[in-house]
């Protein structure tokens, strides 16, 4: 651990990013602690796996959680799929539902705020 020398936790002053062998790149910024994902993108890619695997649920909308029939339970009780890799599959899921949900309320209330704003143009200037 670092002595207290009055500086700020991030010492880094310039981004880096950092082409990866197997094709991705690594990116290092100053000051940046986490990224948060925006709603658009799509779990299955990452986990292919268990979506492969939630394929055969019996439900459709099968959560993975208690339901009856869900194939991806069955894996995880007979050690066919890692309960850890899965966990990191209903956290990423969860974060990017939500994501979803908050982009989808910044998008209605934008829509709301355009709305009144029209209104008071029109009101104030009238109809052209």
């Amino acid at each position: 651990m670092r002595a207290n020398d009055s500086r700020g936790r991030h010492t880094t002053t310039a981004r880096v990013l950092l082409p990866l062998p197997q094709g991705g790149c690594l990116i290092d910024t100053p000051g940046m602690r986490e990224v948060k994902l925006s709603g658009d993108e799509d779990v299955a890619d990452a986990f292919e796996d268990i979506e492969a695997l939630a394929v055969h649920c019996r439900f459709r909308d099968c959560g993975h959680g208690n339901e009856p029939g869900c194939a991806v339970r069955a894996a995880l009780d007979e050690g066919v799929l890692d309960e850890a890799r899965f966990l990191n599959y209903a956290k990423l899921r969860d974060e990017m539902e939500a994501a979803a949900t908050s982009q989808a309320e910044r998008k209605a209330e934008a829509r709301v705020m355009g709305k009144a704003l029209n209104k008071r143009l029109k009101d104030k200037y009238g109809r052209r």
